[in-house]
């Protein structure tokens, strides 16, 4: 897992108290002390699960990749916890994750989870029938990863494939916006304004679309992160 997050070799010399007689190595002399270049080769998936441990909360946070997995229990969820996991650090290619903004201040590139926009969508459609955008949207993404699906012998979809996806997209958003504007602030009142799922949602999905539909032009990158 460190060699393919971090590109940090394992040592398969002889151990340093072996070869300087007893005495410890310089200071800051590391045997993993270069990165190689299979860092920023792959797609990692990262997520986070509460647990009990001696009947405290616990977050058991896991990244992996198509070949390994790593645990990490920790006190925190958020970025404490990862700096102390310690493998998003150095990594460069796609993290695949749902949006958790602890994650997206990696400076990878980053993929949403689609799973859970349509958790969303599902349930902003069946709480607000009158809003057909909801509807419209979980079609295009069903329909967008079913394309992707049937396309495996291509290494990408073609561009023009991808624009029009995009412009559907964006028109769905666009009327998605026309009914559910931002609630103003009140003159009195401080702080950030509290707005709707949907209208959090719509901004998400319109601030982050690169990262929602990564799977249309990274043919690694799945639909979710299940």
């Amino acid at each position: 897992m460190l060699n393919e997050l971090a590109g940090l070799g394992i040592f398969t010399g002889h151990p340093p108290a072996r070869r300087t007689g007893g005495r410890r190595p310089p200071e800051g002399a590391s045997h993993c002390n270069s990165r190689r270049t299979r860092c920023g080769t792959t797609v990692a998936h990262a997520d986070e699960t509460s647990r009990r441990v001696n009947d405290n909360l616990y977050w058991l946070h896991v990244l992996s990749t198509d070949r390994l997995t790593a645990y990490f229990p920790h006190p925190k969820r958020g970025a404490e916890a990862l700096d102390a996991f310690g493998l998003l650090a150095p990594f460069a290619d796609v993290l695949v994750h749902d949006h958790w903004s602890a994650c997206q201040r990696s400076s990878c590139w980053h993929a949403f989870c689609n799973a859970h926009h349509l958790r969303e969508l599902t349930a902003i459609a069946e709480r607000s029938p009158s809003q057909p955008w909801a509807t419209d949207m979980i079609a295009l993404l069903c329909q967008a990863n079913a394309q992707v699906g049937e396309d495996q012998d291509l290494k990408a979809l073609l561009t023009s494939d991808v624009e029009r996806l995009r412009t559907r997209y964006d028109n769905i958003l666009t009327e998605a916006e026309v009914g559910n504007p931002p609630r103003p602030r009140r003159s009195s009142a401080r702080g950030r304004v509290k707005q709707s799922p949907a209208c959090n949602l719509i901004r998400r999905l319109r601030e982050h679309r690169n990262e929602v539909l990564r799977f249309l032009t990274d043919r690694r990158v799945p639909f979710d992160n299940n």
